[in-house]
């Protein structure tokens, strides 16, 4: 019987339930208005809106850096300091969103050239604000362990856009005032987020300026917000190179496409994020749990993630057109080339989640640096050479480095040791593969189906040397008493 008490499990059950359901709602709703542009009015269209929306999503970052998951974590060990931190937090927030508004305002149209982009990324922009200061609630009701207000926020988001959108589509309305409903939703977001807090949560007076205190608040936070910044540029960074190089007709296609590596990246961390308590328990020794619990994640995570590329390997068409219309048909061998993606990402966050439960923050950090360096040089010198396929081909290329990176340090811990070295038994065979499709590279009939190859053979290493997945591994992954 589990030590737990019965209301301690199901308050787990329903916080999880409320992470996952809030944005899984959101994430549909953000995915809905891709696909609405897409068949609406085309792959230009989505190209413009997907380069405005790379851009917004990294200048969200700046009024956070970290400072919302340094509240969650000080709130939640004496409520008593909630005003406060609160307070004090948005003395920063402040600050920092008026100088991104400034840049916006006087920066932009240097940064960004063409005027539909522009007038796109200052929708996204102003969603990007009204945002920061969303996610300052949600930090409070993370605190509190009040999961549920955050899916009745995001909730509230997603069916005011899905209403604006509806009927700006029977009112046969343009670009601008669809996208406006991002606007519209967050701003329902974020004030019923302040509502919430002001009538269930103690927040006092607005505190006056405490220079000692936002002074530690920003030292705490900086290394947090560095390594939110690199995985954001992580992921978007192939958006912003190709927005360089190629028409916006093109740049739409690929946006289609980049869902792939963004999905998993957002599924991984939300299943990790639900685990990672425990996860931080079990490796703060050295202890067998530790090591056979990481090595169980890695296991059938990698399992479930090659198995689904490897079918949307062969899904790619039926799947990119039946979601976004013909006109997105041209990209389907993008979509192969990046199928490899899958496993990838999910290897590199969730290998980033057991740095960080293990404290190695040199590892993560310094693998995330590599891969923004790696993937900013080789999506330049490629798309520039190869167009979409290069720039393809620089994600696979980013993201196998990464995987080869973490684990080698994996190896090199005593958390995990013999799960970093079943994985290089899994991917050096091959590694001869991979280097193999990167000489195709410089071919000009690059063949996906050398990605179909290279699943089936990580699918075939990862069950002969980890074998086949067994109902205990599962139960001891999900294991309350841990």
């Amino acid at each position: 019987m589990s030590v737990f008490p019965l209301r301690l499990r199901r308050s787990l059950i329903l916080n999880s339930a409320a992470i996952f359901g809030g944005e899984a709602v959101a994430r549909c709703a953000t995915l809905f208005m891709a696909v609405v542009i897409a068949r609406k009015f085309g792959p230009t269209a989505l190209g413009e809106y997907g380069y405005a929306l790379a851009l917004a999503s990294v200048i969200l970052l700046v009024p956070d850096f970290g400072m919302h998951l340094f509240a969650v974590r000080e709130i939640s060990i004496d409520a008593r300091c909630l005003p406060r931190i609160f307070w004090n937090i948005h003395w920063l927030k402040f600050l920092l969103t008026g100088a991104i508004a400034l840049c916006v305002a006087f920066a932009s149209a240097w940064v960004i050239p063409d005027s539909e982009r522009r007038i796109l990324f200052y929708f996204l922009a102003a969603r990007a604000i009204l945002q920061t200061y969303s996610q300052a609630s949600m930090a409070v009701f993370k605190a509190f362990e009040r999961m549920h207000y955050i899916a009745f926020q995001q909730s509230v988001n997603s069916l005011v856009l899905m209403l604006w959108v509806t009927v700006a589509l029977m009112l046969r309305a343009d670009l601008w005032t669809l996208v406006s409903a991002l606007i519209a939703g967050q701003a329902a977001e974020t004030f019923l987020g302040w509502h919430i807090l002001r009538s269930r949560f103690s927040l006092g007076v607005f505190a006056k300026w405490n220079g000692k205190l936002i002074s530690a608040v920003a030292v705490a936070s900086i290394p947090i917000g560095i390594t939110t910044m690199l995985q954001a540029l992580n992921l978007r960074i192939d958006i912003l190179v190709l927005g360089r190089f190629v028409p916006n007709q093109v740049l739409g296609q690929f946006q289609a496409v980049s869902w792939l590596p963004v999905g998993t990246f957002v599924v991984t961390s939300l299943m990790i994020g639900v685990l990672f308590p425990r996860l931080s328990r079990l490796l703060s020794g050295d202890s067998m749990q530790g090591a056979a619990y990481v090595k169980g994640l890695l296991k059938n995570g990698l399992l479930v993630t090659a198995s689904g590329s490897l079918v949307l390997w062969f899904a790619a068409p039926m799947l990119l057109i039946g979601i976004f219309g013909k006109s997105l048909a041209p990209a389907i061998p993008t979509l192969r080339l990046m199928t490899p993606m899958l496993p990838l990402v999910f290897l590199n966050t969730t290998l980033f989640y057991v740095f960080v439960a293990a404290r190695r923050r040199a590892v993560y950090l310094s693998t995330l640096g590599v891969g923004v360096a790696l993937g900013l040089g080789l999506s330049s010198f490629l798309t520039a050479h190869y167009g979409v396929t290069g720039c393809a081909l620089a994600d696979v290329a980013r993201e196998f480095t990464m995987t080869a990176v973490y684990l080698f340090f994996l190896v090199q811990q005593n958390h995990a040791r013999a799960a970093g070295r079943a994985l290089l038994r899994v991917f050096i065979p091959t590694t001869l593969l991979a280097g193999l499709v990167g000489l195709a590279a410089f071919s000009s009939r690059l063949d996906s189906r050398w990605c179909a190859v290279w699943m089936v053979l990580v699918l075939s290493e990862t069950l002969l040397v980890f074998g086949f997945p067994r109902l205990s591994e599962w139960r001891f992954l999900t294991d309350e008493r841990l």
